[in-house]
This record gives C-alpha cells, sequence and structure tokens, in this order.
C-alpha cells in the first residue's frame, strides 16, 4: 500500500491523485489551503447544533443600571430581547418574521425604552425596531432587491433619541450609514473604497457613536487594505482616515466618544506568522493617534467592545480563543490592568461591555461551549455571572480538537480510526465529529471505548443519509455513560461498505493539536495514525458532558400488560439520581409516539403518564429519566402491552342500552 494526497473540493468532487510515501494512510486535501482552514474554523462555530442561544449579544444599560440585551436565537432564527426588571430576567422574541435578528445592536432612549438595529436574513435587509411603552414598532430601514445589505449593524441614540445605524452592503463592500430624521430614513454611502462584508460571520464589524454635536463616529475594517479606519461626520460631510495600517488590522473594532469628543477604538491586529489575533487600542488627541497593544496573548478569533469611564479611561471587554475565555481589561491612564471574567468551556463570543453609574464592567455574551446568553457585572471585585437563556440541549463542550489543516483521513470498513481524549466531566453526553461523506457508502457507528481493544461503553449508528456531505460538524448522540475524568478515552469510528469513491473522511490537524491524545488507525492492530509530512495527528472531535452523575436506570413501566382501542391506560416507574437531582421523565410507547418529558419528580418518586392507542397490536413500553442538568439514564426495560379491538356484540349491546335508556328517560318526563 502506498500514502496519496487526494485532491477534493468541499463538495469532495475528486480532482486527482498524487502518491505521497509508503504506508497504508490515505489523505484528502482541499485545492485552496488557506481558505480550507479558515472554513474549518468557521464550521467549528456555525455548524454547531441546531439549539443554539446567544448570538450577536449587544448590551445597554438603563439608568437603574438595569442590563437590556438584544440577541439572535439561532435555534429558531428570532431576534429576541432580555432585560432584568429589578428581581428577575424578562425574556421576549422581538421578531420572528423569518430569520432574523443578526447583526444585533441595542440603544435606550431616554424613557429607558429599547431600539434595535437588525438584519433580516431571507429578505436581506436592514430592519429596525423599538418598543414605545406598549408595543414593538418595526421598519425596513434598507432593502436592495438585488443584494444583501444590512450586515454588521451597529445604533446610537441621539439627544432627541433619533437612530443612527452604521452597516454594510454585503455585495457592493460598502460602509453605510442611515438616520431617522424624524419623518423618514436619510441613508448614505460613507465608504465605497473600503472593502467591507468580505466574511459573512466573523471580523468586519462597524461600530457607531455619537458625539456632543449629535454627529456619527464610526470605526470599521477596510479589508482591501487590511487597515483599520475611521470615518465622522462634520455636519456638512464625511471625512474618512486610516488609523493603523502597520500589518492586518482592524477586525472586531468598537468605538466610543470621550467628553471632548475624542474617539477611542478597540480592535484587533492579525499576526501573519502564526494567524493570531492581538488586542490594540487607538485614541485620538490633538490631531494625532495614539496606538497601544493592550494584549498579545496570540489567540485566534476575538470579539472586542469599548467604553469608557467618567475620567475618560478605557474598558475592553474581548475574547481569548486559546483560553476559550472571556476576558477584560482596562486603564487608569499609565498601566493596564487585566482580568478573566470567565473560563466555563468556550465563553465571551459576541461580548459587549458598559460600565454601570459606579464605573464598574457589566458585559453580555454568548457561552459558545454551553450554547447559552451570558451576562456577568463585577460587584465587590468579583464577577457576578447570570446564565440568561439555555439550550434544550444543556450539555457542555468538554474536550475539543477544532483545528484543521485541510486534510482528511478516509475511514474504510476495515480499518476503522479513533481518537484519545481526556474528559474532564463525569457524564460523556454527545460528541461532534468533523466528518464528510462522499456518494454512496454503507452505514456508520461511532462507538466510546475505555481502551482500544474492549467493548464498547456506549455507540450510535446511522445510515449513510443522515451524514451530510459537507464539510461541517456531525453531531452523534448516543446513550449517555458515566466516565472517569482524567483518564484516556476512545472516540472510534468504524463504517460500511466504503470502497472506491464511496467513503467517509475525518479531518485532522497536526503538531499535537489536542495535547491529552492522538489519531489512531486499526491495521493488523491499533497504531499510532502517521503519514510522511504530517506531524502529530489529532482528528477534529468534540466532546460534550456534565459534571453530574446519571441517573439509575428506571424500573419497566408498570401497568396493564392488555387493553383495548381508545382507552386510556396509566404507567408508573420510578428510579433515583445519585447527585438526588430532581427527574424529568421520557415514555416510548411502541407507536411512535412518546409522553415528551414530564416532572420534574423528586429523585426515588413515582412518576407516571397515560396514553391511548387507536391501533391493534402489541407495543413495547420503555422510559428513561433526565436530572435537571440534562443527563439521562439508560432505558429501562420494555414492558409489553396487548392490545385489541372492542367486541363487536358488546359495543352493539352497550349502544341498545344506552338508547334504551335515553328514551325511557325522556317517556318518563312527558308521562310525569
Amino acid at each position: 500500500m502506498y500514502t496519496k494526497i487526494i485532491g477534493i473540493f468541499i463538495c469532495a468532487l475528486l480532482i486527482n491523485t498524487i502518491p505521497l510515501t509508503s504506508g497504508n494512510i490515505y489523505l484528502s486535501k482541499n485545492k485552496q489551503d488557506e481558505k480550507q482552514i479558515f472554513d474549518c474554523e468557521m464550521s467549528s462555530v456555525m455548524e454547531n447544533e441546531v439549539d443554539d442561544i446567544g448570538w450577536y449579544s449587544s448590551l445597554a444599560l438603563d439608568n437603574d443600571d438595569f442590563p437590556h440585551i438584544s440577541y439572535y436565537d439561532y435555534s429558531n432564527a428570532d431576534l429576541k430581547y432580555a432585560f432584568w426588571d429589578g428581581s428577575t430576567w424578562n425574556v421576549e422574541i422581538v421578531d420572528s418574521e423569518g430569520n432574523v435578528g443578526r447583526y444585533s445592536s441595542i440603544a435606550l432612549d431616554s424613557n429607558n425604552y429599547p431600539h434595535i438595529s437588525y438584519y433580516d436574513y431571507e429578505n436581506k435587509c436592514l430592519k429596525y425596531a423599538f418598543w414605545d411603552g406598549s408595543k414593538w414598532s418595526f421598519d425596513i430601514v434598507h432593502s436592495n432587491r438585488k443584494g444583501k445589505i444590512g450586515y454588521y449593524t451597529s445604533i446610537a441614540l441621539d439627544s432627541n433619541d433619533q437612530p443612527h445605524i452604521s452597516y454594510c452592503d454585503y455585495d457592493k463592500r460598502t460602509l453605510n450609514y442611515a438616520h431617522w430624521t424624524g419623518s423618514n430614513w436619510d441613508k448614505q454611502v460613507v465608504d465605497s473604497s473600503a472593502q467591507m462584508c468580505v466574511f459573512e460571520y466573523f471580523g468586519d464589524y462597524t461600530s457607531i457613536a455619537i458625539d456632543s454635536n449629535d454627529h456619527p463616529h464610526i470605526s470599521y475594517c477596510d479589508y482591501e487594505n487590511y487597515n483599520l479606519k475611521y470615518a465622522y461626520f462634520t455636519g456638512s460631510n464625511w471625512n474618512k482616515e486610516v488609523v493603523d495600517s502597520e500589518g492586518n488590522v482592524g477586525q472586531y473594532s468598537s468605538i466610543a466618544i470621550d467628553q471632548y469628543d475624542n474617539p477611542h477604538i478597540s480592535y484587533g491586529y492579525l499576526e501573519n506568522s502564526n494567524l493570531a489575533f492581538d488586542l490594540k487600542y487607538a485614541t485620538k488627541s490633538g490631531g494625532n493617534w495614539n496606538i497601544t497593544t493592550v494584549d498579545e496573548p496570540g489567540d485566534v478569533r476575538k470579539w472586542t467592545s469599548l467604553a469608557l469611564d467618567s475620567n475618560g479611561f478605557p474598558h475592553i471587554s474581548y475574547y481569548n480563543y486559546w483560553e476559550g475565555a472571556l476576558k477584560y481589561a482596562y486603564s487608569d491612564g499609565n498601566t493596564w490592568f487585566y482580568q478573566t471574567v470567565e473560563t466555563n468551556g468556550s465563553t465571551g463570543c459576541f461580548n459587549s461591555l458598559c460600565l454601570n453609574s459606579e464605573d464598574k464592567p457589566c458585559i453580555g455574551y454568548y457561552d459558545w461551549g454551553n450554547k447559552a446568553l451570558k451576562y456577568a457585572c463585577l460587584q465587590d471585585e468579583i464577577w457576578d455571572v447570570q446564565v440568561i437563556e439555555i439550550d434544550a440541549n444543556n450539555d457542555n463542550l468538554d474536550q475539543e480538537q477544532n483545528y484543521c489543516c485541510g486534510y482528511a483521513t478516509p475511514i474504510y470498513y476495515n480499518e476503522p480510526l479513533a481518537q484519545s481524549f481526556v474528559p474532564c466531566y463525569k457524564a460523556l453526553i454527545r460528541v461532534e465529529l468533523m466528518i464528510v461523506r462522499r456518494y454512496s457508502p454503507g452505514g456508520f457507528t461511532v462507538s466510546i471505548k475505555s481502551d482500544l481493544n474492549s467493548e464498547d461503553l456506549t455507540s450510535v449508528y446511522l445510515g449513510s443519509d443522515e451524514i451530510a456531505e459537507d464539510m461541517s460538524w456531525k453531531n452523534f448522540d448516543f446513550t449517555d455513560i458515566e466516565v472517569t475524568p482524567n483518564q484516556t478515552y476512545y472516540v472510534v469510528c468504524t463504517s460500511e461498505n466504503t470502497q472506491d469513491v464511496n467513503m467517509y473522511y475525518w479531518y485532522f490537524g497536526i503538531y499535537n493539536s489536542y495535547v491529552n491524545g492522538c489519531a489512531w488507525v486499526y491495521h493488523n492492530g491499533w497504531k499510532v495514525l502517521t503519514a510522511g509530512g504530517f506531524p502529530e495527528m489529532d482528528l477534529g472531535f468534540k466532546t460534550f458532558g456534565l459534571d453530574t452523575n446519571i441517573p439509575d436506570k428506571p424500573l419497566h413501566p408498570s401497568g396493564s400488560i392488555s387493553g383495548k382501542i381508545k382507552v386510556e391506560y396509566n404507567y408508573t416507574t420510578s428510579t433515583t439520581d445519585p447527585d438526588g437531582d430532581q427527574l424529568f421523565y421520557f415514555f416510548d410507547w411502541g407507536d411512535s409516539t412518546d409522553s415528551g418529558w414530564v416532572g420534574p419528580y423528586n429523585s426515588g418518586d413515582t412518576a407516571e403518564a397515560n396514553h391511548t392507542w387507536i391501533k391493534k397490536g402489541s407495543y413495547n413500553i420503555k422510559v428513561k429519566a433526565k436530572d435537571i442538568n440534562g443527563a439521562e439514564s439508560p432505558w429501562s426495560d420494555s414492558l409489553t402491552i396487548s392490545i385489541t379491538k372492542s367486541n363487536a356484540i358488546q359495543r352493539l349491546f352497550y349502544k341498545f342500552l344506552q338508547n334504551y335508556l335515553h328514551v325511557k328517560l325522556i317517556v318518563n318526563s312527558i308521562w310525569l
């Protein structure tokens, strides 16, 4: 056997084969290496499960320092709004007409009423919503039938509570601005020379602020030249200037205006040497720009948000990818100070910073690892972190290797692949793998092992039509299992009927991109996966878990084992939770219907559910439990019920008896 590189597009069309070295490994290479690496990183965020809440979060504080947050519900494609009323969080859907809410930005008026700018994905237009004290009102600010307009919105209100919005035209690559005059939207192209909206999801942020004369100031990135740019309106025309041109700069910018109408901007600097972002800060005073590198962690993606305190000193929130952490930096005019706000999973994306009346930082943000909208505020030097809304799939990102070097290796039916990992959580819930299917192979099995030569701890089988051909993260949801933290486990992938062009490919990273494990292949026994020119390979994977014990297997359902159609029957079960958590129960009635999750019940208490079968036959009833943290038990043993039709003679007799009694009652009433 010999190693090959197979040239493919993302859609997995075969291009050519080139011999590389001896061995038994086949590798797949995308035609555009750098773009593939970028696409892989984008997939790690964009191809999450559909249960995903908190994207494009934007924060504003009212006169009582209560937070108000606009955000995008990726699960349901809705624009949502959350606010704290002093005792609890209130969450509501603002707009659900189609796919709406991306690139949301919020501002509060003098009555503390929210105004939100956002993008309508289906109609490809910029929209605006505001609360008038009793209802939400909506307006289409800018639409273009020939293209997409309204990406990367940022909103600010002037002294008359009139909205000003910066955004970009995706097709024309221009920076745009809209202002409500009181009767109509005044729309302008601010900069047509800068290449805006190069990427659909990341980096191209616009940011707007209003000065003491109600004039707008906008920071943005020129992707044509990779410069940070700044535009401001004088009252009659727009002035534009380059703030920073040293290297690839300007991504994720955020702007604030001080009491002297001087601009302050936070932004990212991309280091070409290692594809990492540094955090930079620029301020203009006396006609000159002063630029400072605030933090040099060498991460991969970073959102920044800037606010100025009562002394005009800058405060910046930002995301450190390598640490998976939300970070915060501030200056006292001489020195920068740094804090880590939260490191629970990959948390801190789409962060938005405001300072309260005491100059304390408050941040709204998206927790990618837990798929949740969160809010953190510094109180007595301790960060108070609150979960506002979390998706229904309430598990946590545990281990991951999401770096993709642009190559993938096939999974042959007789040579399964594996990736070792070391979990931190006590319960393993599911995995996501960077897998792509090509043409029509057989089925695909993902299993978890404690040793490569041992039996499966859990597994899940999918048909080939359930695995997409696009390069994205594929979810494999098996029966939850308990694992021992800090011990090695293996994700093992086995395929059926893979031959010729019908194949599965597993993308990988190199240079030991996951330090707690490595890639394995079965070829006359399990061996570490190696190939010439690809040192220290790790396959693309994510594990999701919970720091809780799994509920015990429930007792099999108790109830009738025979019955009639259209008659309701009651079934009970119970189990215990090792942590004493409350439990929900899910009954599978064996007829392609279920009870949904019923409960919660206290651990050990009896749960019950009712069901009516409408067709005769034998049905296997089973039940599983889930604790309040989301950890699911194994299925119970089944109870079989035999359902038959009611006896025809009995039915006729019952009908005659009912009619007889009815007639008798009528006669008696007439006689009386």
